[in-house]
């Protein structure tokens, strides 16, 4: 029994880890190439004698703002209008509805900055979410199933859970408020397209539940011992 679930444990340890190191893979690629363009522009920019002040480009990252939004309804129904895209294979301009997009205000505030803090939050509760985890696999292969301490490490895994779910949220809803003080476009409406995840929200309550059943059954457990 203990194999199996280990082997389950150490499948969701996989899991985890492989979903952080996609997340970062993609991030560092992203960081590379825009790196990579940005000193073949400086290069380009050199030859050409043109001069940018050292932290332009910085700034210029700092100023990305995403934006998700839909087509309203008339420039829905008016399909040869707006924006367009070329098929290179074929050379045909076709017409193009976005829904994701990265805009780049004058003054983009401190909105990266609040994000980035969000998402530095997140990463420490997964921290929290993993030694928990670990925690609780070492107390079940060394029988420690109806202790105190099984129970904390479930609600400290739970909490931890929601607390992503919730900071995700916040991310979502404060980016989305900002974009609609800010922003107005003809042909497009803003909306929140991508929620967080609900799986994460079940996976909370699932192990704060969890840490109530484990809590009920130490407590049948001391009773049963006091009988006796």
């Amino acid at each position: 029994m203990k194999k199996k679930f280990n082997l389950y444990c150490g499948l969701l340890i996989a899991a985890i880890v492989f979903g952080i190191g996609v997340n970062m893979f993609q991030t560092g690629y992203y960081l590379f190439q825009g790196g990579k363009a940005g000193i073949e522009m400086a290069k380009k920019e050199r030859v050409r004698g043109i001069k940018r002040k050292p932290l332009e480009n910085f700034q210029r990252v700092s100023r990305m703002t995403p934006v998700e939004m839909m087509p309203k309804e008339d420039y829905l129904m008016e399909m040869n209008a707006g924006d367009s895209i070329v098929n290179l294979k074929t050379g045909e301009k076709m017409p193009m509805m976005t829904f994701q997009g990265i805009v780049l205000p004058k003054d983009g505030g401190k909105r990266m900055l609040v994000m980035q803090g969000i998402g530095h939050l997140s990463f420490a509760l997964i921290i929290v979410f993993l030694v928990a985890f670990i925690k609780l696999v070492i107390a079940v292969n060394k029988g420690r199933i109806f202790e105190k301490s099984m129970e904390t490490q479930l609600a400290w895994g739970g909490w931890a859970v929601l607390g992503m779910y919730l900071l995700n949220w916040v991310g979502t809803l404060y980016n989305y408020v900002l974009n609609v003080q800010e922003f107005e476009f003809e042909a497009y409406r803003l909306e929140i397209l991508q929620m967080p995840d609900i799986a994460l929200l079940y996976s909370g309550l699932g192990m704060l539940l969890m840490g109530q059943i484990f809590k009920i059954g130490r407590n049948m457990k001391e009773e049963q011992e006091l009988t006796i």
